[in-house]
């Protein structure tokens, strides 16, 4: 598989590479035409409103995902919101609005999914409200997220594997529409 073939982008924005974050995102989207990426495994830094990170992995990584018709931010649940990975990864989108508006630009279209795992029942009401303004901002269609709740006390359930599977299906039978 080439990365122009695949279909799903898939930001695994985590501290722990294999965790239960990554155990949701690959049962939601399993098949072979997704791209993984572990933004704890590369240099991403903070935004500076003087690009002091211009040289780190983040724009090489956004012109590698902007080939892709859908993006996935998968985070756990830290303290009632995403974790610091998924932050960082939205707040450098401000590098594509300033630094790289040529790779801004692309963003209109692709749609955005967000995953999350956490230990609580259900995730604050309130937690998708920041990645829906963003993509609403940036003209990126938003398909919602999906929550699961995985931890030690709480594995991964064939019906949790099953709605995830579901929601990453769904995911992908938007591009045909």
């Amino acid at each position: 598989m080439t990365h122009s073939d695949a279909l799903a982008w898939v930001w695994v924005a985590s501290s722990r590479s294999n965790g239960n974050t990554a155990a949701l995102a690959r049962a939601a989207f399993p098949g072979d035409r997704t791209r993984f990426v572990d933004t704890g495994a590369r240099r991403i830094g903070y935004y500076s409103y003087t690009n002091a990170h211009a040289t780190d992995d983040f724009i090489g990584l956004v012109e590698e995902a902007i080939t892709h018709p859908l993006w996935v931010i998968a985070t756990p649940l830290y303290w009632y919101t995403m974790s610091a990975q998924a932050k960082t990864l939205l707040d450098r989108f401000s590098d594509l609005l300033d630094a790289r508006k040529d790779l801004g630009r692309k963003l209109r279209g692709i749609r955005l999914a967000i995953l999350c795992v956490g230990a609580d029942a259900e995730a604050p009401g309130h937690f998708a409200q920041p990645f829906e303004l963003t993509a609403q901002y940036l003209g990126m269609p938003f398909l919602g997220f999906h929550y699961a709740q995985l931890s030690e006390d709480a594995p991964m359930t064939p019906d949790k594997h099953a709605a995830a599977q579901c929601f990453g299906a769904s995911a992908v039978d938007s591009l045909r529409q």
